[in-house]
């Protein structure tokens, strides 16, 4: 019987890709759970980032009968169009490659 194994690796995120995955979870209201599996992040991490996104305006918090859900605001949709905006100006893989040293200004 072969057994076949998939790692799935997942390159270091930036704040804002993070956020913005939390947003785009946030726009079908989704609970907290379903908000950290879809973002992949830990019930900490997530928790931290909507408390954080609670407080700036970008997602709130609506009690949907016996479950709290998060919703998100016009401000957190304008966030969501800036940062789309964005990622299609800036030349693909530019953090990755200020890692590696690949990505150099020529003077």
């Amino acid at each position: 019987m072969k057994v076949l194994i998939f790692i799935i690796t997942m390159k270091n995120r930036s704040r804002y890709e993070v956020i913005a995955a939390i947003l785009k979870s946030a726009s079908k209201e989704e609970t907290r759970t379903k908000i950290m599996y879809k973002a992949m992040l830990s019930n900490d991490q997530c928790k931290i980032y909507l408390d954080s996104l609670i407080h700036t305006g970008l997602v709130q918090e609506v009690n949907s009968g016996n479950k709290m859900v998060y919703r998100i605001t016009h401000k957190g949709n304008r966030f969501l169009l800036y940062y789309d905006q964005m990622t299609e100006l800036l030349p693909v893989g530019i953090e990755e490659n200020i890692v590696n040293e690949y990505y150099r200004l020529n003077t």
